[in-house]
């Protein structure tokens, strides 16, 4: 049997649409505007890319606690074994060293 399956279409696709359709809008709307002030509208376009960025960073840090919240409750598993054959010495420890 067939199987149908719609195609998903990526979140990132969708937000890159919306935001091409807004600055289209901008543009079209104060785009006389931007060419009579070009330096204040360069610091504008930081400003608003820095609020952006900000934003995700601080969704990514929440995302991030939020997912590691219910590992923390659960109970903590037994350390594994350490391997049997170190390739290291093992620390000297006072008193039981021989001569």
């Amino acid at each position: 049997m067939i199987e149908t399956r719609g195609r998903e279409v990526p979140l990132s696709y969708v937000v890159t649409l919306f935001v091409g359709i807004a600055l289209g809008f901008v543009l079209s709307r104060f785009g006389a505007f931007l060419t009579r002030y070009p330096v204040e509208s360069a610091l504008v376009a930081v400003l608003v890319a820095a609020v952006l960025v900000l934003a995700w960073a601080c969704r990514e840090m929440l995302h991030d606690l939020i997912r590691r919240r219910p590992a923390a409750a659960a109970p903590e598993p037994q350390p594994e074994p350490g391997p049997r054959l170190s390739p290291h010495r093992p620390p000297k420890v006072s008193g039981t060293e021989f001569r």
